[in-house]
């Protein structure tokens, strides 16, 4: 595994690299791992590195004009290859990198302590401390210092490097360490999120054990020099051993995801010096979990914020809070939905003499009414597609009377014509049409989106059909049409009468088609 360190006056980021190679240029990422520097001088593709089994380093030039110049002043060639010991720096453009082995050091849990595990936010709250159960020491300033502090934390925006940097240096200012630092979990590695050393003596190394134990048992770590083996709390333990990483002592407090999984930990180390004699006192360490909290609180606040905001793209407001407690309904299963799909007729001809704002003004206009008339009966907007839309009912929670939803959401956009068309029809010169087909079957359903943009919807044979029953609406001149699979789910009260036995395009066998003629008493058309 390698600790890889890139600076330039755009970048200043500590990561870790696994194995295998890793490239780095200024070019946007391709199959192989990639570190994109952000710098002009540096080539699309500049160079691979590649840690070997003897803990040499093998490097490539990718470089098409630029030799690579090492700092014992020999150079790696354009196109060429070169095996060179660790620690290395490898200077390219305005850019250095720097890159180290990692080597895990002796780990004895013996030589730390603990304490309580955070208080969770559903947990009993009845237990508080009166600050005045701490005594004379700290001095209440301090503490008062240190709570509007970790307050001033929570209010931040989070989940930025800024933000991360600044918690890193409440961290030491806070406590009185030598160095502090954010780390976020990353599957099996660690990235540097947040740094700040009281000195340029200090390094970003840290013990990968410690955190595996804390990621085990959610706990704040620490060591204390003035601890007696077996004194007081059961779990206290004898420092005895040699101090982590050339450090005399460290602390390391967790913080927690939505589902109170460690996600970070605040990581700080503290020299052993007169002044600040080394190890961390219990009162440090708790001061250092409550740090811990306000920035996992302002984590979790910022991901619930941005899931909200997803969520508030697609979903109904009563969804929306149903997400909100299961997330995890979004999970990608086989389930039966109902599907949705309407197409505004002819107005991609029609757009053709139109003015761009004219086009853009009867889209935002159709896409709003059309938009609430479905989420208004329930519905999921899964996507638009130019003047389309593909809306889903019975994911991502259940409803038993999804294909009657759908239907009457169908009906209820058709209602909006008339209303568009006296708005329009002047402007546009003929009159807006809809059409509209319903399909209902098994499916599979889930979020095939990024942490950056949602796309939660249904996949497979249902939500094509659903798109040829909607195409057929132009063949056979009615706008609203349902497949028999929906038929069959309809209660007592909806009439329809059958089409016939229709072709769809990429549909190996006819389908049986409806056009709904009664819903119980609201259709109008």
């Amino acid at each position: 595994m390698l600790s890889i360190r890139v600076v330039n006056k755009r970048q200043d980021t500590v990561f870790e690299h696994l194995s295998g190679v890793l490239e780095f240029g200024r070019g946007p990422r391709r199959e192989a791992k990639r570190c994109i520097i952000e710098d002009g001088f540096v080539s699309r593709d500049h160079l691979t590195v590649e840690e070997l089994p003897d803990g040499r380093l093998r490097v490539t030039n990718l470089s098409a004009r630029q030799t690579l110049d090492l700092p014992d002043g020999s150079q790696i060639a354009v196109g060429a290859t070169r095996e060179i010991l660790m620690p290395a720096r490898l200077p390219i453009g305005a850019t250095v990198i720097d890159i180290e082995a990692i080597h895990e050091e002796p780990f004895d849990k013996r030589d730390f302590q603990t304490i309580s595990r955070p208080v969770p936010q559903s947990s009993d709250k009845r237990h508080k401390t009166n600050l005045r159960e701490l005594g004379d020491s700290p001095a209440p300033e301090k503490i008062a210092h240190w709570l509007e502090t970790i307050i001033a934390l929570q209010r931040s925006p989070g989940g930025t490097r800024d933000y991360y940097d600044q918690s890193a240096q409440a961290l030491v200012e806070l406590v009185g360490l030598d160095l502090g630092m954010i780390l976020l979990r990353r599957n099996e590695t660690w990235d540097v999120a947040g740094y700040h050393a009281a000195s340029s003596v200090c390094n970003s190394r840290y013990s990968r054990t410690l955190l595996a134990h804390v990621v085990e048992e959610g706990r704040t770590f620490f060591q204390d020099f003035d601890a007696k083996p077996g004194e007081g709390d059961p779990r206290r333990m004898s420092l005895q051993t040699e101090s982590l990483h050339d450090v005399a002592s460290v602390v390391v407090s967790p913080f927690f995801g939505l589902e109170d999984e460690v996600v970070g930990v605040l990581y700080g180390a503290r020299h052993r010096t007169p002044r600040m004699g080394g190890g961390i006192k219990p009162l440090e360490a708790q001061v250092v979990q409550l740090l811990g909290a306000a920035v996992g609180a302002n984590l979790a606040r910022t991901v619930a914020t941005r899931t909200r905001v997803q969520f508030e793209q697609f979903f109904s407001p009563e969804l929306v809070r149903e997400l909100e407690r299961d997330p995890k309904l979004l999970d990608g299963r086989m389930q039966e939905v109902t599907i949705l799909v309407s197409d505004l007729r002819g107005f991609t001809l029609l757009s053709e003499r139109l003015e761009p704002e004219t086009t853009c003004g009867i889209l935002r206009d159709l896409m709003e009414r059309l938009t609430e008339r479905i989420v208004a009966h329930g519905g999921v907007i899964v996507d638009y597609a130019g003047d389309g839309i593909l809306a889903m009912w019975n994911a991502p929670v259940p409803q038993a009377d999804h294909a009657a939803r759908a239907c009457r959401a169908g009906i209820a956009m058709l209602a909006e014509l008339p209303d568009l068309n006296q708005k329009w029809q002047p402007i546009v010169g003929t009159p807006l049409a809809l059409g509209v087909g319903v399909n209902t079957g098994v499916a599979q359903v889930g979020n095939t989106g990024s942490t950056r943009k949602m796309k939660y919807g249904p996949h497979g044979l249902t939500v094509n059909l659903a798109a040829r029953v909607q195409d057929a609406t132009k063949k056979i001149g009615v706008p609203l049409l349902i497949a028999e699979s929906v038929v069959a789910k309809l209660p007592p009260g909806f009439q329809t009468a059958s089409v016939g036995s229709v072709a769809l395009a990429g549909i190996s066998e006819e389908v049986e088609l409806y056009e709904l003629t009664s819903d119980g008493g609201t259709l109008s058309f």
